[in-house]
């Protein structure tokens, strides 16, 4: 079983390619900003789970919770944004932000195949050198 939590808290039971494609290419900032400021997946069977949200024009953030790896570019900026989690500013470094495509594999993997992606670097967060302090 798959479960998608979205920003507003909802819950979508085992949601399809359809749905995903649609949150991850079609959903604006607002979407991504209700609410709690952040959604989920959990898939049935992995220890981790995906926890995202949108920024324009930045574009996704993932994270996979509880270890708190992250996609990292190492060309990316380190230059901060703050977005809001659960009512808490969470201060993200610009280099961990991925395009819609690339959220979209990453997020359509771990769904389909219980498996975390191998098209990004993934690193953890407090090892990026970035001012978390905004």
């Amino acid at each position: 079983m798959v479960l998608f939590y979205r920003p507003d808290g909802d819950a979508v039971e085992n949601p399809d390619e359809e749905f995903l494609k649609d949150i991850i290419f079609n959903k604006d900032e607002d979407f991504w900003q209700d609410g709690s400021g952040d959604s989920s997946l959990e898939v049935e069977g992995c220890d981790e789970a995906l926890l995202f949200f949108y920024d324009e024009p930045y574009g996704f953030f993932i994270m996979r919770h509880p270890d708190y790896l992250v996609p990292y570019d190492e060309n990316g900026s380190t230059e901060t944004v703050e977005h809001d989690v659960g009512g808490e500013p969470m201060i993200v470094p610009q280099c961990a932000y991925v395009n819609r495509k690339t959220a979209y594999k990453i997020i359509s993997e771990y769904v389909k195949n219980k498996k975390f992606s191998n098209c990004v670097e993934w690193i953890d967060l407090y090892d990026i050198d970035f001012e978390n302090d905004f």
